[in-house]
């Protein structure tokens, strides 16, 4: 097993610097640091994490709570999983996976023991019982999906309102003189994390296009023009 100390003498410079370097504490020249960093690589060394974490007071591990439940798109979930896990790998980060289930008492558990530095919360509600307690950690945490009251919060989301009047717009375009969304099951609504934004859609249609639409949700049936949430142009 690679040592510390192999690591210093392969760069020529002390076991401390070696450490300064993987921890950031000092101001290191630019050389001094290439040289610590092309001797770890050449020797494939790997600092113990247990030892980093109690010398920095970091973990370099981030929360990612995805949601895990009923009416849920796991194949996209995932894609945000491993994209997650993907970029935090290129930072020398690792990622524990928390699911929804687990709520504020996972994010608690895992943020007053130091096992993580930060956390990604998904599936984000309009009116999430989980904010108040993401605002008093002293954890940063990121939410993909904004909340009805984001102050305070760092968010980030798709923007679903220029993807919905493009696809109105195209098809508007293409002479189509009824437009039908079809939205996520039942319960995505009733949880209020529905992400398809409904209201500016049919506004952009009847402000541009002057379409008749109608909207369905997961799991309804097409029964000619009277089926689903009919929303017309004034």
């Amino acid at each position: 097993m690679v040592k510390i100390t192999d690591v210093a003498r392969h760069a020529g410079v002390s076991p401390s610097t070696v450490s300064y370097v993987l921890s950031g504490k000092r101001s290191i020249s630019e050389e001094t640091r290439r040289r610590v960093r092309e001797s770890i690589r050449e020797l494939g060394y790997r600092p113990h994490a247990g030892a980093r974490a109690l010398a920095s007071s970091r973990s370099n591990v981030l929360a990612l709570m995805i949601p895990l439940r009923s009416g849920i798109a796991v194949p996209v979930v995932m894609q945000f999983a491993v994209s997650v896990v993907t970029a935090a790998r290129r930072h020398d980060h690792d990622v524990l996976l928390l699911t929804q289930e687990e709520g504020e008492d996972g994010l608690r558990r895992v943020a007053d023991s130091a096992l993580v530095d930060a956390l990604i919360v998904m599936d984000v509600q309009m009116k999430d019982p989980r904010l108040p307690l993401l605002r008093s950690l002293d954890r940063p945490s990121v939410l993909i999906g904004f909340p009805a009251d984001a102050e305070d919060l760092t968010c980030i989301d798709l923007d679903f309102h220029a993807a919905g009047a493009v696809c109105v717009e195209h098809l508007a375009e293409l002479g189509h003189r009824e437009i039908a969304l079809i939205g996520s099951p039942p319960e995505v609504y009733e949880r209020q994390t529905q992400t398809v934004p409904r209201v500016p859609v049919y506004q952009h249609r009847s402000q541009r296009s002057r379409r008749p639409a109608r909207e369905m949700r997961g799991g309804q049936r097409s029964a000619g023009s009277a089926t689903g949430d009919r929303h017309r142009p004034h």
